[in-house]
């Protein structure tokens, strides 16, 4: 075990005692024993992106004390940098030791700016302060530093169609569709396009059936999350009604869900659709979405694979309109509505709701746990 002797810098506070009176007695506050991070359990760090909740490394400091009796706490903080610029910052401490999982040190370290698949030093430094308002009277050790690779983390859960009433049918490997992710509310997916009459689920994962959502009490959503867990019953409103144009909407974080017929106006379908920008070599083409080798929908297109690299890109229709938005992942594009960010390199699937203008990037390899 890595022993790592940090001294604290001296300070000194004045503070009043008995503020009421005018005459109030000022008090100089001085460390006795400054906080001392004492040990590192590790110091070379390659993160596993699969099994993120394992704890990786243990901090620990002594306790520092003061002069007058006065409650302590402590907060770490984590930068790219030994002079801590711009420093990511964790909740305030009460005790004088932490364990880190494999996720809280890569969110610490993604924070602190440092890139995703590369190793980098990252400095760990721990301030205390006077009673629990971080930044009151804050004294900082020296900082330490753990060579680490980090990953990338994607936030998103996404969400695919499952069931007859979809072009997928009972199969949930078949190039089921994506539900379109609000960007402003990641809890909330929406699909509108063609169903067929039938039963529906969807699901978070394609090729399996944990997790997946159904149909619960009161016509809510009901959730299965583990394989020893009864299927849920499928959501049977179209099962009486022709197929047609709907429009799927659902919040996973409250369980709620509506099907309702699409009421609008259906546009003029694209003769072609493109992505062009910095964040890919040349163009890519979409096509309308198909299953086995049918066009199932004329207003739904997707690539299945695209590698893009840091940069922006947007739509163009029929060769020449240009669409665009300005949000990572997911979003609703509209006529010169601007460039769609991206922030990492990988191969990704693209879709694109022609009637809504709504579309949905999964970057493939980092998605997959």
């Amino acid at each position: 075990m890595k022993q790592l002797k940090i001294a604290i810098v001296t300070f000194a506070v004045l503070i009043g005692l008995g503020a009421c009176e005018d005459n109030a007695e000022l008090v100089t506050v001085t460390p006795e024993d400054g906080s001392t991070l004492l040990e590192v359990d590790i110091s070379t760090i390659e993160l596993d992106r699969v099994n993120v909740t394992n704890p990786v490394i243990t901090l620990v400091w002594d306790n520092a004390s003061y002069s007058v009796q006065t409650p302590i706490s402590y907060r770490l903080e984590f930068a790219s940098d030994d002079t801590f610029t711009d420093p990511a910052r964790s909740a305030v401490i009460t005790s004088n030791s932490i364990t880190l999982s494999v996720d809280e040190v890569n969110s610490f370290a993604s924070s602190a700016g440092l890139p995703p698949f590369e190793w980098n030093n990252l400095f760990i430094r721990v301030a205390s302060f006077l009673g629990s308002v971080p930044g009151s009277a804050a004294t900082f050790s020296n900082a330490v530093s753990i060579n680490i690779l980090t990953y990338y983390n994607y936030p998103f859960v996404d969400h695919f169609l499952v069931g007859p009433a979809s072009a997928s049918g009972w199969n949930n490997n078949n190039n089921n569709a994506v539900m379109f992710r609000d960007a402003n509310n990641p809890g909330r997916f929406k699909y509108t396009g063609l169903f067929n009459s039938g039963p529906l689920k969807f699901l978070e994962l394609r090729g399996s059936w944990v997790p997946q959502y159904g149909e619960g009490e009161e016509g809510n959503l009901t959730y299965r999350s583990a394989e020893n867990q009864d299927d849920p019953p499928a959501i049977n409103n179209l099962e009486s009604m022709d197929a047609g144009y709907y429009t799927f909407s659902v919040d996973v974080e409250r369980l709620t869900f509506t099907l309702l017929p699409y009421e609008g106006a259906l546009p003029t379908t694209l003769t072609s659709l493109t992505v062009n920008g910095s964040a890919l070599a040349g163009e890519a083409t979409l096509t309308q979405y198909e299953v086995e080798g049918e066009t199932f929908d004329e207003y739904i297109w997707y690539i299945p694979s695209v590698r893009l690299i840091p940069g922006e890109f947007t739509f163009t229709a029929n060769g020449s309109d240009v669409w665009g938005g300005t949000t990572l992942f997911s979003g609703v594009a509209t006529p010169n509505g601007g460039s769609i960010p991206v922030d990492i390199e990988d191969d990704y699937e693209i879709w694109f709701n022609s009637i809504t203008g709504e579309y949905h990037l999964i970057p493939i390899n980092l998605s997959q746990s």
